[in-house]
């Protein structure tokens, strides 16, 4: 009878120890997660302020500000880090200061210029930080398919040069910051260094590396700050690490966690 009892209550025990083991150990894989909390939205359908129609792009510079590419109204608005209007600028045409496919917007590292890009203008505007126009430039004279360039996205690295992504040249255009061309990275192709599709672009503040959505080649690409080529990641597929899309977006947190969008 002892023994029986002594028997019942071992396996009792290994329970209690199973049931504990699985639940701290489920704890503990939980407590390892990033918890991701919805925490606020701004804007809504319309042409007022602090509204959208069709918003395309957005960045946010070191201060916190919130700049949202309005591509339906033709225009740059711009927030408190609250998500509070802060002001907007543009309105339709070719003019200073004005869009036509409004399709990127992106900020330097200081905070100090905004840099629109314009599939319909086919041109990058430059401001500073409050709206006023300082420059503008075109795609002629970047060599080979010069008109026939179509830039989606835009980054400028810690030394002010501006890098786009041209999808039909299968290259990245880099210029100065006053819009003189410097040089093209990379050629039509799958090998390191190569792009089908360039899209998405962002630069690394710390250290300028350069990171490339390859789009037909189901990558991402990544290059220093003198263009060479350092590592690629992605292939075709469903599994962890590949795209089973397109992948147009790519985003860098200040540790440089890569976010990328199918």
């Amino acid at each position: 009878m002892c023994k029986k009892i002594l028997f019942y209550v071992a396996i009792i025990v290994l329970l209690v120890v199973f049931i504990y083991q699985s639940i701290a150990s489920c704890c503990s894989v939980y407590a390892q997660e990033p918890e991701i909390k919805y925490k606020q939205q701004l804007g809504s359908k319309g042409s007022e302020n602090g509204q959208f129609r069709t918003p395309h792009s957005l960045a946010v510079d070191p201060f916190g500000n919130i700049y949202v590419g309005d591509t339906g109204n033709k225009r740059i608005e711009k927030f408190y880090p609250n998500g509070t209007y802060q002001a907007s600028w543009g309105s339709a045409g070719s003019n200073n200061g004005q869009f036509l496919g409004l399709h990127d917007v992106t900020v330097d590292p200081e905070g100090k210029f905004v840099y629109s890009l314009e599939l319909n203008n086919h041109r990058v505007q430059k401001f500073d930080s409050n709206g006023k126009f300082i420059t503008k430039w075109g795609f002629n004279g970047t060599g080979g398919r010069d008109v026939q360039r179509s830039p989606h996205q835009i980054a400028v690295n810690s030394m002010g040069i501006v890098y786009l992504t041209d999808r039909n040249g299968n290259q990245i255009l880099k210029f100065f910051p006053n819009g003189t061309f410097m040089e093209t990275i990379g050629s039509k192709g799958a090998g390191p260094g190569q792009f089908d599709g360039p899209h998405g672009i962002a630069i690394d503040s710390g250290n300028d590396n350069v990171y490339v959505t390859d789009m037909k080649n189901h990558r991402v690409q990544v290059f220093d700050s003198n263009d060479s080529f350092i590592r690629q990641w992605g292939s075709f597929g469903n599994s962890t690490g590949q795209f089973s899309k397109t992948a147009p977006g790519i985003a860098l947190d200040i540790k440089t966690t890569i976010m990328s969008t199918l």
